[in-house]
Order: structure tokens, then C-alpha cells, then sequence
């Protein structure tokens, strides 16, 4: 058995990877536009009022007074304002006001270069008049570019940041196996046909988080950067029990064959990865985080 970090799981693993490829400044939050100020309404001119007619003798059937002139200088239509254009600060003030914000922050604070030119690019795009979805799209393949330099950084950090991390994954794949079963293959990338509609909005919520904590994990691990150990022949025995537990087998997760073992149903490919998840999380601590980093961060910078 190979005992080293198993990266030669890449073939199911690299499936898993997709999502910390995700990004959930999307369809919902790429729509979010901070309101232009309303415009001021001109001040309508001041009707000129009619001098009070004076009383003269009045012959026995007063002719009316013809009606006053309408005022020529009433104010006209205002012509529709410009629309506003967009700069670095009100892109930066649309996801502050986003679900976002949290993302946003930790970006600011700790890739300032990167997440500048972020801000720049993406008004240039909003101005050029690129449509939602095409905007989250750019903001997403950006967000990949800062994420996929930086991910091997993540190994070093800290076991509960990466727990965290690995349990969000197990959350979304259960929720792609069941309650949003018609996504789960498009998430893996075995399915590129148009959805009819966005993902539910807890699937979207798992997405964003599995994003902000990849990000979280690089930040706290950049500083503790270090080589990860081979998994030992005992780790790999210990990882097998874990999987046989779960009716697994080693060479089913290498091979990627576990993943129909349920069945061809849409969701059950996430469901086995679920499965896949659940038992790695019962190994020992030194374990998971060598099969976790081989899974999340090693190997994503191509």
C-alpha cells in the first residue's frame, strides 16, 4: 500500500476540491447595487399671479374675466439622469452590504494588493455594462486566481479551523444528495447543462462558507507554513478501518469506483462522498489533517 499523502486518491479528491472553487458572490449577491442618491426635483418656477381685476360699473350681465395665460415659464420634464458609474468604492460598498462582508474584510486586511486590484477590475466591468451573471462570474474566476497561489499556505493552520472546513463539505454534500439532488453533478463538474434555476439558498450558504473558510485557513496557516509528514503504515491502516466501517474500500476511493456504489441516481455521488467525509473525520488528529491536506490544499495551484 502506498503510504504516502494521498494524493493518489486525486481522481475522487480532485472532485472534492471543486469546492473550494466555489464562490457565492453570485447570482444573488452580484445583483446587490447600492442605490444612487434620489435625484433633487427641480424647483417648479413661480406662477406670475393675476392682478386683482378692478370694479368697475357693472353693466347689468358682467362679462367673465377670460382665464388667465398659462405660466410660460413652467418648468419642463427633467430629462432622465445619468445613470450612475460605478468605482472601486461603491463595488467595495455593495458587498459590504452583502453576505459577503465577512469575506471582504479578511481579503482587505490581509491581500490589500490583490484585493485592490479586485475592486478596480470589477468596476471597470460593471461600467463596460457586463450583466450579473457575467459579473459574478468574473469576480468569481478572480477570486479563484488569489485562492489557487495560496492554498497550499492553509496546511499550517490550526486542526479546528480545518474541521470546521471538512464538516461544512460533509453539510453541502449531504445537502447535494438529497433536498438539491439535481446539483450534485454539476457541482463535481460531471454535469454542464443549464440549471433552470440558482442552487437553493442553503446550498449557497454552505458555498459561501466553504470559500471564507479556505480563506480563513490560509491566513492562519501562512504563518506556520510547513511540509506535511507522510501518512505511516499505521495511518493507513487506521484510515482503511475507518472507510471498511462505512462499507469502503481503499482502492474504490482511489479509483473514484465508490462514488456509483449507491447507485446512478443524481444525488448519490454526494452522498457517497458524504460518506467518504464522515469517516475521515473519525480518524486521529494527525491523520485527517495529512489526508485533509492532500484533499483541500495541496496540489491546487496548477
Amino acid at each position: 500500500m502506498d503510504s504516502r499523502i494521498p494524493i493518489a486518491l486525486t481522481v475522487a479528491l480532485v472532485l472534492l476540491a471543486v469546492g473550494g472553487f466555489y464562490f457565492a458572490l453570485g447570482p444573488r449577491s452580484a445583483d446587490v447595487v447600492v442605490a444612487p442618491p434620489p435625484p433633487v426635483a427641480s424647483a417648479p418656477a413661480p406662477v406670475e399671479r393675476a392682478a386683482p381685476a378692478q370694479t368697475p360699473a357693472q353693466p347689468a350681465l358682467a362679462q367673465p374675466a377670460p382665464p388667465a395665460p398659462a405660466a410660460s415659464s413652467a418648468a419642463a420634464p427633467a430629462s432622465p439622469a445619468a445613470p450612475t458609474m460605478a468605482t472601486p468604492a461603491s463595488i467595495e460598498a455593495e458587498i459590504a452590504n452583502s453576505e459577503n462582508a465577512d469575506l471582504q474584510s479578511l481579503l482587505k486586511a490581509n491581500f490589500r494588493e490583490e484585493y485592490d486590484q479586485l475592486m478596480v477590475l470589477a468596476a471597470k466591468r460593471r461600467n463596460e455594462g457586463m450583466s450579473s451573471e457575467q459579473f459574478g462570474e468574473e469576480l468569481f474566476s478572480r477570486l479563484q486566481d488569489i485562492m489557487r497561489a495560496k492554498l497550499k499556505f492553509a496546511v499550517g493552520a490550526g486542526t479546528l479551523t480545518i474541521d470546521k472546513l471538512a464538516a461544512n463539505e460533509a453539510s453541502l454534500f449531504h445537502a447535494l444528495g438529497t433536498e438539491a439532488a439535481d446539483f450534485c453533478l454539476k457541482l463535481l463538474g460531471k454535469d454542464d447543462t443549464p440549471s433552470a434555476a440558482p442552487p437553493p439558498p442553503s446550498i449557497r450558504e454552505m458555498m459561501r462558507l466553504g470559500t471564507l473558510y479556505r480563506f480563513q485557513a490560509i491566513v492562519e496557516g501562512m504563518p506556520n507554513f510547513q511540509a506535511v509528514a507522510a501518512l505511516t503504515p499505521d495511518d493507513m491502516r487506521t484510515f482503511e478501518a475507518s472507510l471498511a466501517s462505512d462499507g469502503l474500500k481503499f482502492d474504490e476511493i482511489r479509483s473514484g469506483a465508490f462514488l456509483t456504489k449507491a447507485g446512478n441516481d443524481p444525488g448519490k455521488p454526494c452522498l457517497m462522498l458524504e460518506k467518504l467525509y464522515l469517516a475521515i473525520a473519525r480518524l486521529p488528529e494527525e491523520t485527517r489533517r495529512k489526508i485533509y491536506a492532500g484533499m483541500f490544499f495541496l496540489g491546487r495551484d496548477k
